[in-house]
């Protein structure tokens, strides 16, 4: 996303000024704050938390500064323009692609972002409406943050607690390659297929090995060309959607060597 930014925001001539919160959702408020005293015309925000970034899009407003919000919702405040991934329809894809495995008798686990992501809960509705459709049963979910390491601790203990376990779904990448590591070192990875959601390089990696079953791939770098192409069109008075969708898709071992991949 970051890469489709910065191209975008060259070939549009434009000055581009960056801050990077690091999961930290004060310091995140305070970035808009010092972005906004810096004089921006419209401001990018990829909020952490979609209730943390409401006072920052309020004063935003405000300042008469048009926000335009990229992949994570905010729950208040006014928005210029939404540009995400139809998150819903990608967390329905995991739960298909689940259901086709396990079968209705399957036991499956949810491994969440933060609560507060209005977009990864859109992720897991999806998947939990198909995993109510089928009659399949989710006999853990928890969440792990979006992490690494989280998705490592949170999958060990459901492990020790889950004597059966056919799928799980995690709600991102990271965690998704943190649970395959702890089925991995319990020496349970076989049982069962893992599914993400995102199609960053380590889990494609993970995917072509064999190890992870299959991602929901977004498209984050058209996502960051779409906000900057956007942010232009509202500085020039011109009218743009209240959200832009990106399209998602499932990849498997198949089909990941045809996935359009990021320029380097």
């Amino acid at each position: 996303m970051k890469q489709g930014i910065e191209d975008a925001a060259k070939e549009q001539g434009i000055t581009l000024l960056q801050a990077n919160a690091n999961a930290d959702v004060a310091k995140q408020v305070a970035d808009v704050e010092d972005l906004l005293q810096k004089g921006v015309a419209v401001m990018l925000i990829t909020p952490q938390d979609s209730e943390a970034i409401v006072p920052a899009v309020k004063r935003c407003n405000d300042k008469g500064v048009p926000v335009v919000v990229v992949d994570i919702g905010a729950a208040g405040g006014k928005i210029a323009a939404l540009i995400i991934s139809d998150n819903y329809q990608g967390g329905r894809l995991a739960g298909e692609f689940i259901a086709e495995k396990v079968g209705p008798q399957g036991k499956v686990v949810h491994i969440q972002c933060q609560l507060g992501a209005a977009n990864a809960q859109k992720r897991g509705q999806g998947f939990k409406d198909v995993m109510a459709e089928k009659g399949i049963a989710v006999v853990a979910e928890q969440p792990a943050d979006s992490m690494k390491d989280k998705g490592m601790t949170v999958m060990e203990n459901i492990l020790q607690a889950e004597a059966k376990i056919d799928a799980v779904f995690c709600q991102n990448d990271n965690m998704a390659l943190g649970a395959l590591l702890a089925a991995k070192n319990a020496g349970r990875l076989k049982e069962m297929v893992i599914v993400g959601f995102d199609g960053n390089r380590e889990a494609m990696n993970a995917l072509a090995l064999g190890d992870l079953a299959a991602t929901v791939t977004q498209n984050p770098y058209q996502m960051g060309r779409a906000g900057v192409e956007t942010a232009v069109k509202l500085v020039q008075g011109d009218k743009v959607p209240a959200v832009i969708k990106v399209p998602v898709s499932l990849v498997n071992s198949e089909t990941a060597k045809s996935l359009h991949q990021v320029p380097e």
